[in-house]
């Protein structure tokens, strides 16, 4: 059985047994443990594929420290695939599916990373609202995928944001959409990066004080 587990958005989102389950930053240190033992008793986790890095710090150690942990209660009985943003978005972009430049969620209020899908780079730190006047030089910019519906919504001086990524699961595929479009993905193409134990993918050093 497989399921699917985004610790790099703003809300942790678990994707298991036919079923959606978020987790909003407040607070979540104090529910994952509880919500993952939960639905482990519904249906036993058994490969999962952990959307991990970039995005909020919070999210990537807690996610990542909670499923770890999980896995040793059970004996080591649970796989996991690791796989960052910029690995899944080049896949789109690879195909044409993505413009090569993107907007990608850090945690952060107002900066977000520009990052350059067709070399593989961060290109630079930058504020949300940057983005017309970026594209006037770099044409066309997706913007990532957050749960928060008002979190890009001042990036084109609207409330819809029509650039904006989405994502889906179900039980036989990953299926991304922009602009109305959709693309599908087999898991067997998702699911390479097999690891022993999870390691928050922050991408950047975190500030940890």
């Amino acid at each position: 059985m497989k399921s699917v587990i985004n610790i790099s958005t703003d809300q942790i989102a678990i994707w298991h047994v036919g079923k959606m389950t978020k987790l909003e930053r407040n607070g979540v240190d104090r529910e994952i443990g509880k919500v993952l033992v939960e639905l482990d008793r519904e249906a036993s986790f058994d490969q999962c594929l952990v959307i991990n890095g970039p995005g909020g710090f919070t999210n990537l150690r807690v996610g990542s420290l909670a499923l770890n942990l999980l896995k040793t209660l059970k004996g080591d009985q649970i796989s996991f695939f690791s796989l960052s943003k910029p690995e899944l978005y080049k896949m789109a972009y690879s195909v044409g599916f993505l413009p090569r430049w993107i907007l990608m969620y850090i945690g952060q209020k107002t900066n977000v990373r520009l990052r350059d899908l067709q070399e593989q780079k961060l290109e630079k730190m930058v504020k949300k609202t940057e983005k017309s006047d970026l594209e006037q030089d770099l044409g066309e910019i997706a913007v990532d995928m957050v749960y928060d519906e008002q979190y890009f919504s001042d990036v084109e001086g609207k409330n819809e944001v029509k650039s904006q990524i989405s994502y889906f699961f179900d039980d036989e595929e990953f299926v991304l959409e922009y602009k109305g479009q959709k693309m599908s993905l087999s898991y067997d193409e998702l699911m390479k990066n097999e690891v022993e134990k999870l390691e928050a993918n922050y991408m950047i050093e975190p500030n940890v004080g």
